[in-house]
């Protein structure tokens, strides 16, 4: 068998044993993909239906038969499920590598994201090595809060500046570089994100998946004293909910309830806009509890990803 090179424009791959993958139209596909990838997960996102999954869809197949679905391009593949009654699993995602393998710039790892538990074993019998970070999405309903706050802090939404082109930065980006690296630094998180130095912290790119309600609901905390930039809580838009970016406390000033407040202010100003918010938290990270106290409820814990080194 002579294996497909990766084409946006192609159909149909041939795989052995009577397999193939084949272009899905997306909306169907989803369909599937919210029922058979995970219950569990899929229900936690249920109101999604999936239905940002547009990219490089397949259905496969044992000779006219659907037996699930994947998508997949060059050097990475996610949301792999399968239609009972079939179960031979490894087999297929033993000759979708092949073919992903063949596809792949080999100087870069080939990678599979969110690895829910029922499919770690599958994907490491495969040959795809673990990540050592734990992590799961919290979510809880938008809802009306009081939010008091003290006299000597000042409370502001960060801004957005357009140049024109397209480009977007917060004005205030070097100073909310240098609250994130004060609050992240060596830790669970800097880590997680393979950041190390203030640089790494500058926020070049996520207003551009922010919008002006999820700015508005944004939040800088700064001591009045000193002008510093203590605290901020960016926000941002997962698919169509609101996210938490990144929320941060810088250290000297943990322990007065600046996360929790910050996170009942996004809440307050996002009710009746949108019907959630949503973060993505590491297993271990302090945090949980501020989240959990908050009425965030946790999703599935998964591996955050998987990957067959490059060679």
């Amino acid at each position: 068998m002579r294996l497909s090179d990766w084409s946006v424009d192609t159909i149909m791959y041939d795989l052995s044993g009577g397999y193939l993958i084949r272009k899905a139209e997306p909306e169907e596909w989803g369909v599937f993909c919210s029922v058979y990838y995970n219950m569990q997960y899929t229900g936690f996102f249920r109101e999604e239906g999936f239905a940002g999954s547009r990219k490089n869809a397949f259905w496969i197949y044992k000779g006219e038969t659907k037996i699930g679905g994947v998508r997949m391009s060059p050097n990475v593949v996610y949301h792999l499920f399968f239609i009972p009654p079939f179960n031979d699993s490894f087999e297929v995602l033993k000759q979708l590598k092949e073919l992903l393998t063949h596809w792949s710039d080999r100087t870069e790892p080939i990678r599979t994201y969110e690895v829910l538990p029922d499919q770690v074993q599958l994907f490491a019998r495969s040959g795809f090595w673990p990540d050592e970070f734990r992590c799961r999405w919290m979510q809880r309903p938008t809802d009306h809060f009081e939010v008091v706050w003290d006299d000597d802090l000042r409370i502001e939404s960060p801004e957005i500046l357009e140049n024109g082109q397209g480009t977007k930065r917060f004005i205030l980006e070097n100073e909310i570089a240098r609250c994130d690296f004060d609050s992240f630094r060596g830790g669970f998180e800097a880590v997680r994100r393979k950041k190390s130095s203030l640089e790494d912290f500058i926020p070049h790119e996520d207003p551009n998946y922010a919008n002006e309600i999820l700015v508005q609901a944004s939040t800088l905390v700064f001591d009045k004293n000193s002008g510093q930039l203590i605290a901020n809580c960016r926000l941002c838009l997962q698919d169509n909910v609101a996210a938490v970016y990144s929320i941060g406390v810088t250290p000297a000033h943990r322990g007065k309830g600046l996360a929790t407040r910050m996170l009942q202010r996004a809440l307050t100003i996002l009710k009746d806009k949108y019907p959630l918010l949503r973060l993505y938290v590491m297993e271990g990270n302090d945090a949980e509890s501020v989240y959990f106290n908050l009425g965030f409820i946790p999703g599935v814990q998964e591996i955050q990803n998987m990957r067959i080194p490059e060679n």
